[in-house]
């Protein structure tokens, strides 16, 4: 790549930079145009590029580039490639933007519906009840012990497909639409680093960890299709997971919404009153909380000291992308389901 050509490119990067400053403060134009125009092209030009493929393109794509990457600081000379590596990460930039990451700055949910700035304690505890009701009745239809978890026959691959096909049937899908969980090939990887999964920006795949037990599989599926979707918040994936699961005809996947939905409720509540969430943990049968240890378990297994460094790095990740909550965003579904509650009281 020659020097004129690199500075030119520096400059469209430059002019992208300053017209995505304004952008980020004009969420209506990202509503009325990107989210409901350009996007439905790009992600349908994606699903029908990668979406074919049984394994995950975006995946073997970072590898590929990781490698790329290790093999060109062995010839890296700051004189000769300091512009040209400027130049590549400018352009992925402005790619990670243009086909994804501008839905970062729609208008978030909880401003559409416009959500009280607190939650009261008599809201929080009667949405959680709420849940603790249908996840015992579903538990009790799909155990034939209360003291013990469901069993779940499916294997990974099935749990993704059924995923799959809950949210192409969701209210919430928007128009035009598709999406589809996938495998990630690094699952391990993944564990170690914290994540249940994550979608690609650049390839549009809902990329699954299927190591982590199978209800936790079907809800991460469902949340990693809704940031397909173009819902970027943390909290509105959530929420969009939660509210097709429980739409959901197969009760697995109904009682996968519910517990996703009574974990963020009490976690919320035992931060106000941590005798009431204790009392919503002993309204449950036995084998919903052999659930939460499960899941517990499972993370505890891959406790590594670099988790905390990418943690931390995601945080900072969802702070620079208007997500003020960091990581903490995605408890923030918590006040969008009680504001459901709320409303159909």
């Amino acid at each position: 790549m020659k020097r004129r050509t690199e500075y030119r490119i520096l400059i469209g990067v430059a002019f992208f930079i300053i017209g995505l400053g304004i952008i980020k403060n004009q969420p209506q134009w990202v509503d009325q145009y990107y989210a409901e125009i350009f996007y439905p092209i790009i992600s349908n030009l994606n699903q029908w590029l990668w979406s074919r493929f049984p394994f995950s393109v975006g995946d073997l794509g970072y590898c590929i580039a990781l490698i790329f990457c290790l093999w060109s600081l062995t010839r890296f000379s700051f004189n000769r490639h300091v512009l040209k590596a400027i130049t590549i990460l400018g352009l992925v930039v402005v790619l990670f933007y243009s086909s994804w990451g501008v839905h970062y700055f729609k208008t978030p949910i909880r401003e559409q519906r416009q959500l009280n700035a607190n939650l009261s304690l008599e809201q929080l505890q009667l949405t959680a009840t709420y849940y603790a009701k249908r996840l015992t009745k579903l538990h009790n239809e799909l155990s034939a012990e209360p003291n013990k978890k469901v069993v779940i026959d499916a294997s990974a691959k099935e749990l993704l497909r059924l995923a799959t096909a809950t949210m192409k049937t969701a209210a919430l899908r928007p128009p035009n639409i598709n999406g589809k969980a996938k495998a990630t090939l690094f699952p391990s990887l993944l564990s170690y680093m914290g994540f249940g999964g994550y979608a690609n920006p650049f390839t549009h795949e809902a990329q699954v960890n299927t190591r982590q037990p199978k209800l936790k599989i079907i809800t991460t599926a469902c949340h990693e299709i809704a940031h397909q979707w173009g819902y970027a918040a943390e909290d509105e994936a959530n929420y969009i997971s939660i509210k097709a699961c429980i739409a959901s005809e197969n009760k697995l996947i109904d009682y996968a919404g519910n517990m996703l939905a009574f974990q963020y409720l009490t976690n919320a509540l035992y931060r106000y009153d941590s005798k009431l969430a204790q009392e919503q943990y002993t309204s449950v049968p036995e084998g919903v909380l052999v659930h939460f240890k499960e899941v517990q378990m499972f993370w505890q297994k891959y406790q590594n000291p670099f988790e905390a460094v990418f943690e931390k790095s995601y945080d900072q990740y969802l702070r620079a992308n208007h997500q003020q909550a960091g990581i903490k965003s995605y408890s923030l579904v918590v006040d969008l389901l009680v504001d459901d509650m709320v409303k159909t009281q």
